[in-house]
């Protein structure tokens, strides 16, 4: 070793310094002076961490050494089993990003892995931006698939930072998945965690510079107290970042008739994302119908490839959408639950039983208000509707939301009657029915009760707008007849508001005789879904009543609304999630708060709609709780009600039917049909003796112009979207397998590397040894054993596996004091019916736990102390050795574009060695040894003491004799892999190159072909503004082209330099045969 200052240290060097080994990248200063090293430390338990250091006043600075070799079997040789793990670890925590067919992260995570999961992943390795659309159908795991390609990604190096972005109801849940099933650690970003910033580190920090992966939701998105933050960390253009959007159909410009208009948070997205280089969308309905709102989505996903406001066509959409359905993948062969729909009929009721006569004076009161409002200019009327029509949702929902509702429509009516003006705005007005009760209070930071009367203020104030606007302009003499008959309603409605109907009547036979025995509950579990929180709060009374008396009754019930708190959700789906046999919970009321993304199918496949929303796509979602990937039954149940004496619920039955209509036949364009019917009924209502005309228009509805569009924006033939799914899932079932051939991780020799780990620390996995899960065996570790309480890190490990997450505001040590661990799995912990096991973890190369093992095994610390020699029994009759090396290749930032073990391998023998050195194997011998050599490190049993002798007096000689060619082969690699990198630099950077320049040449067209008179008696003035936006973005879009055309193409070739490669030694393992 020598100085640096005296080596001529260049960038691409290699030094140590503070125990750990640097890369060089860069150096100021001149050599005859100070220097200044910008270092990135290239260990294996600190990859990529950074590092400005002063030479001269570094203690014990030194250039690596270059010839490590001398030191390996220096000493005793080592435990088998601890060279054994020493290597798995190695070739474990090996990368590459040469090979764009080589898929990595599905053999590092806790999941049952279907081959149809992997094709966003190979998608994405095919991309020189990761710029994804997972659009596959409800229920299909779309988080897993978005967890692959962030687990991929990070493993080649190409990203360091992640934004999730989800709705409020799912941050949660997005959390606690990746954590598990991919080792993936985030921060929730709200209120409470700036609030918890700001205590800690005073009130000008950036929550956002805090970490490196963040999940927040829609609406905080749009809050310029988020947002500005995380624009500041982004700055113009963010290197290696990843943005996922959930639920993305939330961002797509929506709500035009013949023009889609951007949303709050349409902007936001756009604005955001594009500071980031990668990004996921995921969304199950992907095209509403609107070419504009469609191509508009696309940009945000990939401005190099769309432009909004120009024609997308399929070719530029097929590398960058994943689209499948349930319907595909059954006839693929993959396991779905068959779904049976039932309507539960209701008949035979007195004529003046309450629903059916508010049913049939609300449709005299909408005719009498129609008399009124038809001679009304259109948008006025339209407005002066909104009253009724929301009056008659709440009354096919309840007597209880109808009467409430009513109230303060009564109220709002008279005070017009006493003179007062209407000042309430036309779009609150419209949201009384865009949005209705099932806003999520979730994020604002509220216990339940106070959420629940936020959320009353808020229906309120909106019922009351959209009275106002209603009565607005009207006779005073009008109003009076109006109020008469309000009031003839009221008279019915109040002293029925808290009574049994028939509905919750069948729900409590239906439940006694299904969920229980007598006083005594099975295991069956049941989800009820209602729209409106008036109509939750009376129905859960109702049904507790009925219950009353059953076996532990109080605990059977649970609610999921936008007033449930976020530490009061995650308990709900725990225990709805959980094994009967341990948690008493049964029933779960919810509104729409939980209609998208939640799992709840662990343990439950009957549904009730207790009322139906107007909408088919929250009618599916809904659905998609319990009908969704991991749901063991093989039929689920969606049940609904249908009054035969009410006509409205001819409608209702015809959405039911339309719905299914549009999952099975519609599939990836169906949105387009939603809108358009959440639309008619949403404008109108069910106006008196049009039930019927409705539910035919309905069943009749196609828009076959804008269906047309989407199929063919979106390419969705039936048979050519079949044909492609069968080719891409034989491609990817030989890809996994390639794959598992060369990175694949065996179970058991993963659980041999943490037993060897937990020996170290002086604990036995044996001991640990519980029940079987299915086939599967698992351990029951005790944090409480000497091994772990004498070293506070086991601490933070051992918490991921408690059987709940930490509650806001619970202190650290009740945490670990109520919450017990689980159980873990070196494999998916399966049951015999397909279920997950309760309380298993499956431990896999990235979590927490295996993690902190393995880096026993790879940190600097260990590594230091091996003699990084085994002689070990083997199979065979002659002796054998092989020598492994690892070649390192480092890109910018010291990012390892790629890692391999190599290998040397040889028959060992004493005899005439000075003549006679070691001779290679060719490769039918090396693999045959390579096999050997795996067989061995399973059994690690040592060799005898005389046999070691005997090798020790040699190992300097075998060294020199097989260092040679491990050095040519590794010089040989390099040259491949370094063509490789630059071959992958170059085609994405020309593909990428061809897109601009294609995307120049398409916006140079439609600005050309731009009329600006089109449309313009069709679209309304926000439409217009809309569309002019949009004319106005394609001028700015092509002056940042000459920008990117410039500039992004060399940056990508860039990534693919290699920088600096090493060939560090790994281990000398010989293997003595058992006999002869």
């Amino acid at each position: 070793m020598q100085n640096v200052v005296q080596s001529k240290i260049a960038p691409g060097s290699f030094v140590e310094l503070r125990g750990r080994p640097w890369l060089v990248e860069e150096i100021q200063g001149e050599p005859s002076g100070l220097q200044t090293l910008n270092l990135s430390c290239i260990s294996d338990d600190a990859q990529g961490e950074l590092l400005e250091v002063l030479w001269d006043a570094e203690i014990g600075a030194v250039e690596l050494d270059t010839d490590g070799w001398r030191n390996v079997g220096a000493g005793l040789p080592d435990r088998a089993e601890m060279l054994a793990a020493h290597l798995r670890a190695i070739r474990w925590r090996s990368a590459t990003a040469a090979d764009r067919d080589l898929l990595q992260a599905p053999f590092r995570a806790g999941i049952r892995l279907d081959a149809y999961q992997l094709l966003p992943l190979r998608k994405a390795l095919r991309l020189p931006r990761v710029n994804l659309l997972i659009a596959d159908d409800v229920g299909l795991g779309k988080t897993v698939e978005a967890g692959l390609v962030a687990r991929e990604l990070l493993l080649r190096r190409r990203i360091d930072f992640i934004v999730i972005a989800a709705p409020p109801a799912m941050t949660i849940q997005w959390k606690d998945e990746l954590e598990a099933k991919f080792g993936l650690s985030f921060e929730i970003i709200d209120r409470e965690r700036i609030g918890e910033m700001r205590r800690l580190r005073g009130y000008s920090v950036n929550p956002w510079s805090t970490g490196s992966r963040f999940i927040v939701s829609h609406r905080l998105l749009t809050d310029e107290v988020y947002a500005a933050g995380l624009r500041d960390v982004l700055g113009e253009f963010r290197p290696r970042s990843l943005f996922i959007l959930d639920e993305a159909h939330h961002a797509a410009p929506a709500a035009g008739v013949r023009y889609a208009i951007s949303s709050q948070l349409t902007k936001a997205v756009r604005e955001l994302g594009e500071r980031f280089e990668h990004r996921l969308f995921l969304t199950a309905t992907p095209h509403n119908g609107h070419s504009n709102s469609f191509s508009a989505l696309l940009e945000m996903l990939d401005p190099q490839r769309f432009t909004r406001g120009v024609e997308v066509r399929p070719r530029d959409l097929e590398p960058v959408m994943v689209r499948r359905l349930k319907s595909d993948l059954r006839r693929l062969g993959e396991a779905f639950p068959e779904r049976i729909i039932e309507a539960v009929r209701i008949d035979g009721l007195p004529e003046d039983t309450p629903e059916l006569a508010l049913a049939r004076q609300l449709a005299a009161y909408g005719e009498l208000r129609m008399k009124r409002i038809s001679s009304l200019p259109n948008q006025k009327a339209a407005l002066a509707k909104l009253a009724f029509v929301g009056l008659q949702q709440r009354l096919l929902s309840s007597v209880a939301a109808f009467a409430r509702t009513l109230k303060v429509h009564r109220a709002t009516l008279q005070r017009m009657v006493d003179g007062e003006e209407a000042s309430s705005v036309a779009a609150a007005a419209l949201a009384f029915v865009a949005r209705p009760t099932n806003e999520d209070s979730n994020e604002l930071g509220l216990e339940d009760d106070r959420a629940e009367r936020s959320i009353d203020a808020d229906e309120k104030a909106t019922a009351e707008a959209a009275s106002a606007l209603g009565a607005a302009g009207a006779a005073a003499g009008d109003l009076r007849a109006e109020l008469a008959a309000v009031d003839g309603m009221l008279a019915i409605a109040e002293p029925n508001a808290g009574r049994t109907d028939a509905r919750v009547q069948w729900l409590v036979t239906w439940i006694k005789a299904n969920l229980l025995t007598g006083e005594n509950w099975n295991r069956r579990r049941l989800i009820i879904f209602t729209e409106y929180e008036d109509t939750r709060r009376w129905f859960e009374r109702r049904l507790r009543e009925a219950i009353e008396g059953t076996d532990r009754a109080d605990d059977r019930i649970g609610v999921f609304t936008g007033a449930t708190g976020s530490d009061r959700r995650e308990e709900v789906k725990r225990a709805f999630n959980a094994d009967p046999d341990t948690e008493p919970l049964r029933i779960l009321i919810c509104t729409d708060a939980a209609r998208e993304g939640i799992n709840l199918q662990a343990y439950c496949s009957d549904l009730i709609h207790f009322d139906l929303p107007w909408n088919p796509s929250r009618l599916e979602q809904r659905n998609g709780r319990i009908d969704r990937k991991l749901q063991p039954a093989k039929q689920v149940f969606c049940r609904y009600f249908r009054y035969e004496q009410r006509e409205a619920d001819i409608v209702l039955e015809a959405l039911v039917r339309k719905t299914e209509t549009i999952r099975e036949q519609l599939g990836s364009v169906g949105q387009v049909i939603e809108d358009r019917i959440a639309k008619r009924l949403a404008e109108n209502g069910i106006a008196r003796g049009q039930a019927v005309a409705i539910a035919l228009a309905i069943q009749e509805e196609s828009d076959a112009e804008r269906l047309k569009r989407a199929r063919a924006e979106m390419d969705d033939d039936e048979r050519i979207r079949h044909e492609r799914l069968l080719k891409e899932q034989t491609d990817l079932q030989g890809a996994l397998e390639r794959s598992r051939e060369r990175v694949g991780v065996d179970p058991e020799d993963l659980q041999r590397v943490a037993s060897a780990a937990l020996s170290r620390a002086g604990y036995v996995l044996d001991d640990a040894r519980g029940s079987l899960a299915g086939n599967v065996e698992t351990f029951k570790l005790d944090p409480a054993d000497p091994a772990f309480t004498k070293d506070a890190g086991w601490d933070d490990a051992f918490d991921d596996l408690r059987v709940r997450p930490r509650k806001r505001g619970e202190r650290l040590g009740d945490w670990r004091r109520d919450a017990p661990i689980r159980s873990i799995a070196f494999q998916p912990p399966v049951l015999s019916d397909g279920r997950d096991a309760p309380d298993v973890v499956q431990v896999h190369l990235e979590h927490r736990l295996v993690r902190r093992l393995l880096s026993r095994f790879i940190s600097q610390g260990f590594q230091s102390k091996l003699s990084r020699l085994s002689v070990i029994y083997g199979p065979g009759a002659q002796p054998r050795v092989v020598l492994m090396g690892r070649l390192a290749v480092f890109g910018a930032g010291a990012a390892r574009l790629h890692e391999e073990v190599i290998p040397v391998t040889a028959v060992w023998s004493e005899s005439e060695r000075d003549r006679k050195p070691l001779r290679p194997l060719g490769e039918s011998g090396e693999e045959k040894t390579l096999d050997q050599l795996e067989e061995a490190l399973r059994d690690a049993r040592e060799a005898p003491a005389t046999a070691v002798a005997r090798i020790q007096a040699l190992i300097e000689t075998d060294i020199a004799n097989l260092v040679p060619t491990l050095e040519r082969i590794a010089a040989e690699r390099l040259t491949t892999v370094t063509a490789q990198l630059r071959k992958r630099g170059e085609e994405e950077a020309r593909s990428l190159a061809d897109l601009l320049d294609q995307q120049r040449s398409r916006i140079v067209k439609a600005a050309k072909e731009f009329d600006p008179n089109q449309f313009t008696l069709d679209l309304v003035p926000e439409e217009r503004r809309e569309r002019e936006a949009d004319r106005r973005h394609w001028e700015g879009r092509l002056t940042r082209l000459e920008r990117e055309q410039r500039d992004e193409p060399q940056r990508l070739r860039s990534s693919y330099e290699v920088r600096a490669h090493r060939l560090e030694p790994v281990g000398l393992v010989y293997l003595w045969p058992v006999s002869g």
